[in-house]
C-alpha cells in the first residue's frame, strides 16, 4: 500500500501539534504491531524499549524511543537516560555478534539531562552511540516516528537507511529549549512560550524536506490524512511494507527455509554508510594549501586586577593578611570571585579563592592557580598556549558556509549578517581554527574552537574543516589535538549543524584506524553537541581544571525542570569520576600533550586499530589512568 505524501503539507507548527497529540502512535505499538515473538531485554530505562522479534522468518533486534500515550500505562518520559544509551551499546554488541539486522524508532525530547545522568556521562554514552551506530558490523534500519530531539535522538538513528513519518520532526534542539535561548528577551517580558514556538520552528526547520536534501533522510513515509494518531493500522501497514521493502536485498534464505544476512553485504554497507555521513554538508572545492599564520602576542582584556595601593583601608587590611598568610611579596592581585547568573548564561562553577597573585595569575593563562577558574581564551591565545613559536599553519582559513553547496538554504537574512560582521573580527573565518603545528619540536595537527565566533558553536563549515584536518593528520601520520570550548550544535544551521556529530565521530573512526592517537582537550564553557560527540572521542581527554562541562547548558537544564549541581558540571568531576585522564592546570597543558605526542613518535604504533575507544574507558576500566611524571 504505498501512500502518497499530502499536499500541500502542513507547516511546522501544524506539524508539531500532531506530534505532541497525546494519542500519537508510540514505538511499543508499531513493534507490537510489526514483529512476532517479540522477546523483551530488561532495559534500565522505561524511555527505552529493547527487544529481538521476528519478520518475515528474519530474526531482528528491535529498539525504540518510547514516550507516554493516553490510553498506555507507561513510566517513560521520552527521553533516554545514561544508563538507557549504556545499555544500548550492550544491545548493539550482541546484534553484530549474531549478524542480526537493527531496526530503530526514533521518538524522544532528546538525552535525559538531569545530574543523574550527568554523572553516569550521558555525553560519552551518546557519542559512543553514534559511533558505535556509524561502524556497527550489521544492516541497520531506523525511523523517525515522532520527534527527532537533538543528539539523544542521533544516538540511535545513524544507520544504512533512515526513514519518517511525513509529519515528523527533527531538530538540533527541542522548540521550547530554542525559544528560551533565543526568545528569552519575550520570555522575560511575559510572552508565553507556547506562542514563540512558531517562530522557533521556522529557525529550527525540522521537517523531512530540509533532512532529504541533506541527506539524513532517505524516504518520506505517509501518515493518514489527520496524522498517525488517526489510524494506527495505516501507519504500521506503511511501516511495514517499508521493512520489507529495505530488508529484502540484505537477507537470504538458506537450506531449510532460514533467513539470514547476507555476509557479502557488511562490506558494502559499511563503506556506503561512512560515505553517506561524511556527506552530511558537501562544498564546492578541494582542501586549500597550508597557510602560515603567525599568531599575535596578546594581553588578555579582562582581567578583575586590584591594586593594593589605590584600595580602601578595609580591603588594604584583607588582602595584607592575605599576603602575610601566603608569604607573597606581589603587590597586583586578582581578585577570585564566585558568578553564577543562568539568565545571562554567565557559569562559573569554581572560584571563590580571594586574592591571587596576577602574575601567576597571567602565567595560568588567565586562570586562577588554585581553581582554575579564569577568562575565556580566544583562538589566537589557545594556539600560543600548546603550540611552538611559529609553527602554525592553517589549514582551511578560507572555507565557511559561501563554499556550501545549496548554501542559500543557510546563508541568508540575520545570520549571514551575524558572519560576516564576526568574519572581519576573529583570527579565523569560523568558530574552528584548524592547522599543522609543532608541540615540543613534534608535529601535530590541531582543531580549536574559537568562543568569540557564535559561542564555538559549530555547523556544517565547522563539521567539513573538522573532517579535513583529520584527512591531513591521517595522510602525515600526525597525532591530532583537539581544544574544544564551544556551546555545541549552531541552531541557525538546524539539522545541519545536528548532522556535524555523527561526520566528526565518522572522521574520527578512520583517523583510529590508521593507529593514530587523538588528544581530546576539554577548556570550560563545553556542552551540548560538542560535548556529546568528538569531544568525548578522545583516546586520552584531558580537563583543565575548573571548566564548565555539561550535556546541555543551565538554561536548558533548568528550563526542562531539572536542578543545575554546580558541583557536577565541572572538568574536576569528571576526573573524580575516571571518566577523563587528566585534570591539568592551563600553564601546564603543553607539558602533558607533549607527554603523549613523544610516546607516539618513539614506540611504534600499530598500522591500523582494532579497538577505536577511549583508553582506559570509564564505563569499562575502574581504575584511572596514573599520572605521568615530567
Amino acid at each position: 500500500m504505498k501512500a502518497k505524501l499530502h499536499k500541500p503539507a502542513k507547516d511546522f507548527k501544524e506539524r508539531y501539534d500532531l506530534i505532541r497529540h497525546p494519542e500519537r502512535i508510540r514505538s511499543s505499538d508499531i513493534m507490537e504491531g510489526i514483529f512476532t515473538g517479540l522477546t523483551y531485554f530488561q532495559s534500565p530505562d522505561p524511555s527505552l524499549i529493547a527487544a529481538s522479534g521476528n519478520f518475515d522468518g528474519i530474526e531482528c533486534i528491535i529498539l525504540g524511543q518510547e514516550k507516554r500515550r493516553k490510553g498506555k500505562n507507561s513510566k517513560a518520559t521520552g527521553m533516554i537516560s545514561a544508563g538507557g544509551h549504556q545499555f544500548v551499546l550492550k544491545v548493539l554488541d550482541e546484534a553484530e555478534k549474531k549478524h542480526l539486522p537493527v531496526i530503530s524508532f526514533i521518538d524522544t525530547f532528546g538525552g535525559d539531562s538531569s545530574m543523574k545522568s550527568e554523572l553516569g556521562g550521558q555525553s560519552f554514552l551518546i557519542s559512543d552511540c553514534i559511533s558505535r551506530f556509524c561502524r556497527i558490523e550489521t544492516p541497520t534500519i531506523s525511523y523517525v516516528i515522532g520527534e527527532g530531539g537533538s543528539g539523544g535522538a542521533l544516538a540511535l538513528q545513524v544507520a544504512d537507511k533512515t526513514m519518517m513519518l511525513e509529519n515528523a520532526l527533527y531538530s538540533v534542539i527541542a522548540p521550547e529549549s530554542c525559544s528560551r535561548i533565543i526568545f528569552h528577551k519575550r520570555l522575560a517580558a511575559g510572552e508565553d512560550i507556547e506562542d514563540t514556538l512558531k517562530d522557533s520552528l521556522e529557525v529550527l526547520r525540522p521537517g523531512y524536506e530540509h533532512l532529504k536534501e541533506i541527506g539524513i533522510i532517505d524516504e518520506v513515509l505517509a501518515e493518514p490524512p489527520n496524522g498517525a494518531h488517526t489510524d494506527y493500522s495505516f501507519t504500521i501497514d506503511i511501516i511495514r511494507e517499508s521493512i520489507e521493502e529495505t530488508l529484502k536485498d540484505w537477507v537470504q534464505t538458506r537450506r531449510g527455509g532460514k533467513k539470514t544476512v547476507k555476509r557479502k553485504i557488511i562490506g558494502k554497507l559499511l563503506r556506503e554508510r561512512r560515505e553517506k555521513v561524511l556527506s552530511f554538508g558537501i562544498f564546492e572545492d578541494t582542501m586549500d594549501k597550508l597557510a602560515r599564520r603567525k599568531t599575535k602576542k596578546t594581553k588578555h582584556p579582562h582581567i578583575n586586577k586590584i591594586d593594593i595601593e589605590r584600595e580602601d583601608f578595609h580591603t588594604m587590611t584583607l588582602i595584607k593578611a592575605h599576603l602575610e598568610k601566603e608569604g607573597i611579596e606581589e603587590t597586583e592581585f586578582f581578585k577570585c570571585e564566585k558568578e553564577w547568573d543562568p539568565e545571562i548564561n554567565l557559569f562559573r562553577v569554581a572560584g571563590g579563592c580571594g586574592f591571587v597573585s596576577l602574575k601567576a595569575y597571567m602565567n595560568n593563562y588567565y586562570a586562577c592557580p588554585k581553581c582554575g577558574k579564569g577568562e575565556y581564551l580566544s583562538a589566537e591565545e589557545q594556539i600560543e598556549k600548546i603550540c611552538d613559536k611559529n609553527t602554525f599553519n592553517e589549514i582551511e582559513g578560507d572555507l565557511t558556509i559561501r563554499k556550501l553547496v545549496n548554501k542559500d538554504r543557510y546563508y541568508f537574512g540575520k545570520y549571514k549578517h551575524s558572519l560576516e560582521k564576526l568574519e572581519g573580527k576573529s583570527f579565523s573565518r569560523e568558530s574552528l581554527v584548524t592547522g599543522a603545528a609543532k608541540v615540543n619540536g613534534k608535529n601535530v595537527v590541531v582543531a580549536i574552537t574559537d568562543l568569540g565566533f557564535i559561542g564555538g558553536s559549530f555547523g556544517a563549515a565547522f563539521g567539513e574543516k573538522f573532517r579535513r584536518a583529520v584527512n591531513y593528520a591521517a595522510r602525515y601520520n600526525f597525532p591530532f589535538v583537539s581544544i574544544c570550548s564551544s556551546g555545541g550544535a549552531r541552531m541557525n544551521e538546524g539539522p545541519m549543524s545536528l548532522a556535524q556529530m555523527a561526520k566528526m565521530n565518522m572522521s574520527l573512526l578512520d583517523l583510529k584506524r590508521e593507529g593514530i592517537i587523538y588528544l581530546s582537550v576539554i577548556s570550560g564553557p563545553t556542552t551540548g553537541g560538542a560535548y556529546a560527540s568528538y569531544v568525548t572521542q578522545g583516546d586520552i581527554i584531558i580537563g583543565e581544571k575548573g571548566g564548565l562541562v555539561e550535556f546541555a547548558g543551565p538554561r536548558v537544564v533548568t528550563g526542562a525542570g531539572f536542578e543545575v549541581d554546580r558541583r557536577i558540571v565541572i572538568t574536576d568531576k569528571l576526573y573524580e569520576t575516571k571518566k577523563i585522564q587528566h585534570l591539568v592546570h592551563r600553564k601546564d597543558l603543553k607539558s602533558i600533550l607533549s607527554y603523549y605526542v613523544d610516546i607516539f613518535y618513539e614506540i611504534k604504533f600499530p598500522d591500523s586499530r582494532e579497538s577505536i575507544g577511549r583508553i582506559r574507558d570509564f564505563s569499562k576500566q575502574p581504575q584511572p589512568l596514573s599520572k605521568p611524571s615530567f
